[in-house]
Parts: structure tokens; C-alpha cells; sequence
């Protein structure tokens, strides 16, 4: 008798945890308040929700993505009394991916372009860019939204405008009105992409709000915040926050993308994310801290025979770099002149010259990259390996570095012709890596069509001349 109480009991502290845990989901607080009236046998959000039906890797992939910065995006919107529904909308835009940049210049999780932004207050500079700030897009998303409800008085519509721009949603509004047709979202003559647009958003709605019938599982999300917001007395350098916090440096700029160097902006934002828990323990340690502590900026005099680029040597930065920072139009400096100039830790190389992420989009050439990124085809060629007559493949990843890098070829290497014992334990890739190519040059070399078919004993012939 007693183990079955024993077994009962057992049961039911699991399924009391269990059905604690659920009520805790992120995912029940956005059903809780989902409360967005739309026409869900539409064919657009019926096709659109079609795409999750049984594929459990995708809703996967939304908590996963969502997993940092959706507790605030629905926080946010509720405290301002807003549809929960509009905290989803960075999934069809961005992923939750900070760093995602379009072809039309759009960034951050919101993805405002340029003008956007600066109509909405997103201050962008050297240092900072507030597109991909997650505090200060989401606050400007919700602003520009709301402005658009109160001009629409219609949630779907606004939604479209968010997408479309707000002009084109006025003059098909005033077209309708003209021929006496209705003015929903559904009867507008939009754009493609905007049509498929807010059905994306519905559907991710209606997936959350009957999983079950779209036979997926939603994972468990926390209903809880992943960062604080910690206030800051000036500007800091995020390694110094690194090392005073124990948080890696990477992690310190996946929460803060919207400082672009190796320091916050000195004229703000003074405030940083930090881990929940971390970020206690950094606040006391910020107490305790001389302020001067956490400025790493040097006040250099200017002495007779310094150039810009004597003194940028000796700072180990770019004198375009320098010119930046103090506001100089030309390469002129004088005697006595006072410069401010960083006063980095070694690896100020490294992070100043972190690349900006671009994947090839259809109709995409190097040339168009090149033009749209204001570097040379060149640089794009030695940046990332490319032979500049080859056919650019969509969604190939393209690395693009600041101005600031130099980029320089490596040196070439006449190599001769191998001819490889397959060892036990190789793979076309270890062999790719050991001798510096890529696999492709060994799978045609080799007329290789499944690369896992190779076995101990098989010779590979490596003609390395043909890569000289």
C-alpha cells in the first residue's frame, strides 16, 4: 500500500510541476491575451499556417529564436495596452536576430530602415546604432504602430503600413475609397510581400492559440525576464563589463547589438543588459567603482613631428579612425592640439574590425554588394574567398568589414600535386581543412558525388598546382 502512495504522490509532484511549468510558459501568457479579431479562414493565413502543420522543427526554431528577447517584446506591448499579437512580429521580420540586415538597409529585430528610424527617434553613430538596440527599436516599433493605428483605426492595417510604408497604404485607401470598394486589409491592392506579410504574423498567432490542431507542440518558454537593464554613470568598455561581470564578451554584444565598437556611445545610452543573476552582482560591483575606472579614453597633446598616423600607430587604431572620433575634416593637425584618442585593450583590433553579415539576396551580383556596402569588389573578393566571375549563390553568407580594415591577399604558394591515402577516420572534409581548400576542389577533382563514400585504402588526388 505504501509504495502505490509512494508512486501516487511521486505522480502528482510531477504533474503538479508540470502543469505549474505550463501555466508559466511564455506561450500561455501570449495566448492569455491574444485578443486580435481577424477572419482566420482566410486562404492567405490558412496557406500561411499550412507551413507549421506537423513540423515541430519550425516552432523549434521560433522558442529558440525567441528565447532572449520575446518576454520583453510582449511585456512591452502589454504594458502599454497594445495587442500582444504586434511582440510577434520581429519573428517574420528579423528571426529575433538582432544583427539581420536587408537588402533595403534595414536592421535590428524590428528591421527599420534608415529614414524610419530617424522618424522615429533611432539615433545612429559611429558608436551606437538604436535600430539594433533592443530597448530603443521595440519602444520605437510600438510608437510607430500605435501612430499608425490612431491614423487607421485598424490593426491589420497598420500592421501592413508597418511593411509597406505608410503612403502607400494612404493612396490605395484613398483608390478604394474613389470606386466606392471597401478598405479592410483584404481589399487593399498591396504590395506582394505585404499581402503575405500580416497573414506570416496571423498565422504565428493562430499556431500559438490551438497548437494542437496543427499537430505541434509548443516548447516551453519561460515567462520570465532573460536580461536586466542595468544604469550606467558614463560611458563604459564592454571588455572592462566583461571582466567586472564574468559574462563573455560575445554574450555582452548579442544583448547589446546596438553598440557598434568596443565601448558605449559616450553621450548614451548609459544603460547595458545583462543576464538576470549577473546582473545583481554587477550592479553592487558598479557601486564600488571609480567611474574614471571604466572610461578608457586618453586626452593626447599634440607635440612637433606627430602625424595622425604616428599617433594612431602608437594607439594601435586607424588614423581614419582617429579623424572620426575628433571630428576632423582632413589629415591637418597642430602643435598643442588636444586629440582624444581610445585607449583600447590589445584586442581592440579584433572587435573594432567585427564584421557586418550580409546574405546574398535573388538578383544579387558582387558589383551591387559592393555599391550597396560603398567597398570595391575587391575587398568583397579577399574578404571572403570569392573568385569575382563566379556565379553568386542566394543566401550565400557575405562578410563585410568597416572601413577601417585594410584588407590585404594572401600571399600566394606554389603547391604540387598529392597524390592521398585515405587514412582510417578521414572524411573529404578533415582532408579539405589539412591541405587549406575547400572540399568542392577535391570532390571534382576526384568526380566524388557522395562524399561519404570514400573508404581507408582509396587514393584522392589532390591537384594543388591548379589552386597556384
Amino acid at each position: 500500500m505504501k509504495f502505490f502512495i509512494t508512486v501516487f504522490l511521486i505522480y502528482s509532484s510531477l504533474a503538479f510541476t508540470q502543469n505549474t511549468r505550463d501555466l508559466n510558459s511564455l506561450w500561455d501568457e501570449i495566448r492569455r491575451n491574444s485578443n486580435l479579431n481577424f477572419d482566420s479562414t482566410k486562404n492567405e493565413i490558412v496557406n500561411a499556417t499550412d507551413k507549421y502543420d506537423g513540423h515541430q522543427y519550425l516552432i523549434n526554431r521560433l522558442s529558440k529564436n525567441g528565447q532572449r528577447y520575446l518576454y520583453y517584446t510582449v511585456k512591452e506591448a502589454l504594458k502599454k495596452g497594445l495587442p500582444v499579437e504586434l511582440s510577434l512580429i520581429p519573428f517574420v521580420e528579423s528571426q529575433f536576430d538582432p544583427y539581420a540586415q536587408s537588402s533595403t538597409g534595414a536592421s535590428g529585430i524590428w528591421q527599420f530602415i534608415p529614414s524610419t528610424a530617424r522618424e522615429n527617434g533611432l539615433k545612429k553613430n559611429w558608436w551606437y546604432d538604436g535600430r539594433r538596440d533592443i530597448l530603443a527599436s521595440t519602444e520605437a516599433a510600438y510608437t510607430f504602430l500605435t501612430s499608425l493605428y490612431e491614423k487607421y483605426d485598424d490593426w491589420l492595417i497598420a500592421i501592413a503600413a508597418y511593411n509597406a510604408g505608410p503612403s502607400r497604404i494612404r493612396r490605395e485607401i484613398e483608390k478604394n475609397k474613389s470606386n466606392g470598394l471597401p478598405t479592410d486589409f483584404w481589399s487593399l491592392n498591396l504590395p506582394r510581400e505585404t499581402k503575405a506579410y500580416v497573414p506570416k504574423i496571423l498565422a504565428i498567432v493562430e499556431v500559438i492559440r490551438e497548437p494542437e490542431k496543427y499537430n505541434i507542440e509548443l516548447p516551453y518558454l519561460a515567462n520570465r525576464p532573460y536580461f536586466s537593464v542595468i544604469e550606467l554613470p558614463s560611458q563604459v568598455d564592454l571588455m572592462q563589463v566583461s571582466n567586472l561581470s564574468g559574462v563573455k564578451l560575445e554574450l555582452i554584444y548579442e544583448l547589446n547589438p546596438g553598440f557598434n565598437q568596443w565601448a558605449t556611445d559616450p553621450n548614451g545610452p548609459f544603460h547595458i543588459l545583462l543576464p538576470v543573476g549577473i546582473a545583481d552582482r554587477f550592479q553592487i560591483i558598479l557601486e564600488d567603482i571609480d567611474p574614471n575606472e571604466l572610461v578608457q579614453w586618453d586626452k593626447y597633446l599634440v607635440s612637433s613631428g606627430d602625424t595622425l598616423t604616428s599617433i594612431a600607430e602608437n594607439y594601435l587604431i586607424d588614423f581614419e579612425l582617429l579623424k572620426e572620433i575628433n571630428g576632423l575634416k582632413d589629415d591637418t593637425i597642430y602643435e598643442s592640439e588636444e586629440l582624444i584618442v581610445p585607449r583600447g585593450p590589445s584586442w581592440i583590433k579584433d572587435y573594432l574590425n567585427r564584421p557586418d553579415i550580409y546574405y546574398v539576396q535573388g538578383g544579387d551580383s558582387l558589383w551591387s554588394i559592393a555599391k550597396k556596402f560603398e567597398v570595391t569588389i575587391r575587398d568583397l573578393s579577399i574578404w571572403n574567398d570569392l573568385n569575382p566571375s563566379n556565379f553568386l549563390l542566394t543566401g550565400t553568407k557575405i562578410l563585410i568589414y568597416p572601413k577601417y580594415l585594410k584588407p590585404r591577399p594572401a600571399p600566394k604558394i606554389n603547391r604540387n600535386n598529392i597524390s592521398y591515402p585515405v587514412k582510417t577516420g578521414d572524411t573529404i572534409n578533415k582532408i579539405s581543412l589539412r591541405f587549406g581548400i575547400t572540399k568542392d576542389w577535391i570532390l571534382k577533382w576526384n568526380d566524388i558525388e557522395d562524399e561519404s563514400l570514400i573508404y581507408p585504402g582509396d587514393i584522392i588526388k589532390l591537384n594543388l598546382s591548379e589552386i597556384n
